[in-house]
């Protein structure tokens, strides 16, 4: 989802916990590729918040681009490698598991978006 978002202009997101549950869920759901991700659709399916299934690849976690930090109201989308940019999507999308290719990111974003911001 970060890679999406910044192929999108975004490197934040307010902490609107409703309006993030409710267009991540909706957005992840309708999805193409979200059955190359099933530990978030059992998450969702169990009652993880959107908020939460979104935004679980955080500093902690193993991962090798991006990942989000939560700065008070504000969920950054931060990266690892401090050379890499945006200019090199495919790299990004490459280093995330599921095969995914940049546009399919940024479908999930464009989509998250029109519904958060709607």
């Amino acid at each position: 989802m970060a890679l999406g978002l910044l192929m999108c202009g975004h490197d934040s997101l307010p902490f609107d916990k409703l309006r993030v549950d409710l267009a991540f869920e909706g957005a992840w759901r309708s999805w193409a590729y979200q059955t190359r991700f099933p530990q978030v659709n059992t998450d969702l399916t169990k009652g993880l918040d959107g908020v939460w299934a979104m935004t679980r690849a955080d500093a902690d976690k193993r991962v090798m681009v991006l990942y989000w930090e939560q700065d008070g109201a504000t969920f950054r989308i931060s990266t690892r490698q401090p050379d890499w940019t945006p200019d090199d999507p495919d790299f990004a999308a490459r280093m995330i598991d599921g095969g995914v290719p940049v546009t399919g990111w940024e479908e999930l974003a464009r989509d998250f978006l029109s519904r958060f911001e709607g």
